[in-house]
């Protein structure tokens, strides 16, 4: 059974193929903070001594705001088991409510939220951000980090692998999914006319 309606067109539905990490992006800014869920989030440098992660966030999100006026942020890796915490940070938006109020986060070097409970988090120094009408990209150096530990009788392998998009859709409940499907058309039509903008204003 489809956890998505049919897909519009082929192209679509050859995009839907890629399973990517899910990542919980979480930021501060004059006693605000703020985090959200975000798929969009890779390694963007080769060099171990410049480590670089790129993230790419929807304008129009609170935490984006945020990201924008601290020029940092603390990127998340989640197990499979959490997929409570993952929902707690898509579901909705931090102008309306804290998403931190049942959660144990300390202050990173960059003054950053940190989830204490996750598989690996990176503390984040924004160097450079672009806007491409959907989108913020932000390029950041990893500060500081945490990972889990290498795989033992106690941290199987199994335990140290990232919650992915397709297996967080698969245990959400079909109000659930159905609620992330209408946030998204509500970004995709809000946002369509600042990248098209951005289309046709780009050499």
């Amino acid at each position: 059974m489809s956890l998505l309606p049919p897909a519009p067109n082929p192209i679509d539905a050859a995009l839907r193929l890629i399973d990517r990490e899910l990542w919980i992006i979480t930021a501060t800014h004059n006693d605000r903070r703020g985090g959200l869920l975000a798929t969009w989030v890779s390694t963007a440098s080769i060099d171990p001594e410049h480590p670089v992660l790129l993230a790419g966030l929807g304008p129009n999100h609170f935490t984006a705001e945020l990201v924008l006026s601290s020029n940092a942020f603390a990127a998340h890796l989640l197990r499979p088991d959490q997929i409570e915490l993952a929902w707690n940070f898509a579901d909705g938006s931090g102008r309306d409510r804290d998403k931190f109020a049942s959660l144990v986060a300390r202050t990173s070097d960059t003054a950053s939220p940190v989830l204490s409970d996750c598989l690996a988090w990176f503390d984040c120094r924004v160097i450079r951000h672009y806007s491409a009408g959907d989108r913020l990209f932000f390029w950041a150096d990893i500060a500081g980090c945490s990972g889990p530990e290498q795989p033992d009788a106690a941290n199987t392998p199994e335990h140290t692998k990232p919650l992915r998009e397709h297996e967080f859709f698969a245990q959400l409940t079909p109000d659930q999914r159905q609620k992330l499907l209408a946030d998204r058309n509500f970004d995709i039509a809000l946002n369509r006319p600042s990248h098209e903008k951005w289309r046709t204003q780009t050499p």
